[in-house]
């Protein structure tokens, strides 16, 4: 069985920079997929490092971000379809949209968040590991 995880934009960010931010626990998650499993990265949160790498709040930008994850087998771009959008409708949560939309993405592909996110951690809507 392969494990699946979807990552948030923090994680992922903290993650391709070797920032220091990334727990240990979430390091070691990315660490073991390189073997088996899989990095599911949501459409948003490629937006969201867009628009933050565009006001130079991170020392990543888009089109590095995005070669990385196309460069990585363990690396997968999920879209925002139909699916995640029916999803996210249906969650109740005070979460953001943008977190809505990475919580449903982690639904959808049943996997577990990689996430510091302690709005999300508390809805207990999905399994996160930080």
């Amino acid at each position: 069985m392969t494990l699946i995880y979807v990552t948030d934009t923090h994680s992922l960010v903290w993650y391709f920079t070797d920032d220091q931010h990334l727990s240990k626990k979430a390091l070691k998650t990315f660490e073991s997929t390189v073997k088996e499993g899989q990095i599911i990265v949501p459409t948003v949160v490629l937006a969201e490092v867009l628009f933050i790498a565009k006001k130079g709040r991170i020392h990543l930008d888009f089109k590095t971000t995005v070669a990385k994850i196309e460069a990585l087998a363990n690396f997968e771009i999920a879209a925002l379809d139909l699916d995640v959008l029916k999803i996210a409708e249906s969650i109740d949560a005070p979460l953001e949209m943008h977190d809505k939309l990475i919580v449903s993405t982690a639904i959808r592909y049943e996997a577990c968040l990689i996430t510091r996110d302690e709005q999300i951690t508390k809805s207990k809507i999905v399994k996160t590991i930080w």
